[in-house]
Order: C-alpha cells, then structure tokens, then sequence
C-alpha cells in the first residue's frame, strides 16, 4: 500500500493549469446518445454528459479533485503531450522476417529503408504530406 503524500493547494493549481489534451467523444449506449470527455494524459479522469458541454463542466469540475488524489498517492504527473519533446529518432524492434520484407520493399521503390519506413508510417497516421514535402526541413530525397 502506498504511503499518502502531502500535496499543496499551489502544485494542485499548477497541474490543473496545464494544458493537458481533452477528448469529447459521443457515445450510444441503445438508449440514446450522451458524451464522454476524458483527459487524455491522465488515466482515468473520465466524465459523462448529456451534452458536449456538460461532459467538459463535469470534467473540469472534479479534475483537481482528482490531481489533487493521483498525487497523494504518490503518482507523477504525465507531462502534457503538447509540452513534449520528439527527437524524430525511434528504435524499432521488429522479426527479422518483417525486416527483409520491408527492406525488399524499400529497394523495389527505389529508396532508403529509413525513407520507406518514414512515407509508410507517414500513411498509416494520415500524415501524407511528410511523404509529399519535407522531411525534418530538408528536401525529399528521390531516387
């Protein structure tokens, strides 16, 4: 069992001031449909409502209750996605066999491994235009 930690009103408001990512999505339960917003960052922080702005009203409403909680019980608070740093470098670990596969792909279009694996990714989260323009400020290499 966690040991509860003392958590001042000024790191409660700090947090709640953060701009952390929120979600409103409707939802259809058979019996008509409501809305479920949700802090992205922060497990859990979930509220419903009849309305789009019920569900946020709600959200806001418990949410530094709710930091105020994860915190006491001794849990670090996620950092907003907005405020984090990508690198643009990944490793990957994928079978040997996905490897060769994508590797053969790659030369038969007649480009890096890196370049296919970047133009695929790319597609896969709609992000098209990386594959069309610039990668990391630099020109498209074409082969």
């Amino acid at each position: 069992m966690k040991k509860i930690v003392n958590v001042t009103q000024d790191e409660v408001e700090t947090y709640a001031s953060l701009p952390y990512t929120v979600k409103v999505e409707p939802q259809d339960d058979g019996k008509g449909i409501y809305y479920v917003a949700k802090v992205v960052e922060l497990p859990n922080l979930i509220m419903t409502g009849e309305t789009r702005e019920e569900a946020l009203k709600d959200l806001e409403a418990v949410k530094k209750e709710w930091i105020q909680t994860y915190l006491e019980l001794g849990n670090k608070m996620p950092i907003p996605l907005v405020s984090r740093k990508y690198s643009g470098k990944i490793i990957v670990r994928m079978p040997p066999t996905l490897h060769e596969v994508l590797a053969k792909l790659a030369e038969n279009e007649g480009v890096s491994f890196n370049q296919y694996m970047i133009s695929s990714l790319a597609r896969c989260a709609g992000q098209d235009e990386v594959i069309s323009g610039k990668v990391h400020g630099r020109k498209k290499q074409t082969a």
